[in-house]
């Protein structure tokens, strides 16, 4: 991957709920919130992140949506150092797990890898009696157009840890050659913080130096 740029927690809250709110599996629990809260989906579809006023409201967004920055998703949520905006290469799908759910080891045969679930895909199996089909039909439709950044965190540049984006992944495990030229946002952390949500993303190699850049 090739970094493009330095980002952000508002750029990278923003880019979350972008890709949430197209989410079949999320989009209406998130428009609930913003009834509730009393905001439009303008906040998400058209937001600035140079808008301070705007990263206040989303970030209120995200507490009752998903419990960032503490609770559900985010318990035990390490702190971020920095957010960069990078460049993929398809190579880096080897380097890209899953959160450690259920659904997504059994889809990948326990390896937590896109490119893994790519394969149980393709056999045709289907876990929980969940359709595969939405991974089909995006494999076609990524052909099209270009899908919007993931997410992810690392505390050493060597494993990546999917905090928004699963489907996406699994899609681009079906076309690698898609993912080549894409973007997504990486926030780097302490490897004793990641330790506590994912241990499975620390690399248990004492010779490589862990210090955050």
């Amino acid at each position: 991957m090739k970094k493009v740029r330095d980002s952000s927690e508002s750029e990278m809250i923003l880019t979350f709920l972008k890709g949430e709110i197209t989410s079949q599996r999320f989009n209406e629990k998130l428009n609930n919130v913003l009834n509730e809260l009393g905001y439009k989906k303008e906040l998400i579809l058209d937001g600035d992140f140079s808008n301070q006023n705007e990263n206040v409201q989303r970030k209120n967004i995200m507490i009752k949506f998903r419990g960032y920055p503490t609770k559900e998703l985010f318990e035990n949520f390490p702190n971020i150092a920095h957010w960069d905006l990078v460049e993929f290469d398809k190579n880096d799908l080897d380097n890209i797990y899953y959160i450690n759910y259920d659904y997504w080891n059994e889809l990948s045969n326990n390896t937590s890898k896109p490119k893994e679930a790519a394969k149980t895909i393709k056999s045709g199996k289907e876990i929980y009696e969940v359709s595969n089909e939405p991974f089909i039909k995006g494999a076609e439709l990524v052909s099209k157009t270009m899908f919007p950044p993931v997410i992810l965190i690392t505390c050493n540049d060597k494993k990546y840890l999917i905090i928004e984006g699963h489907s996406r992944m699994t899609i681009y495990g079906l076309r690698p050659d898609k993912f080549n030229g894409t973007y997504g946002y990486i926030g780097h952390c302490a490897e004793q913080e990641m330790k506590q949500y994912d241990p499975r993303m620390v690399v248990l190699d004492r010779n490589y130096n862990n210090k955050i850049k």
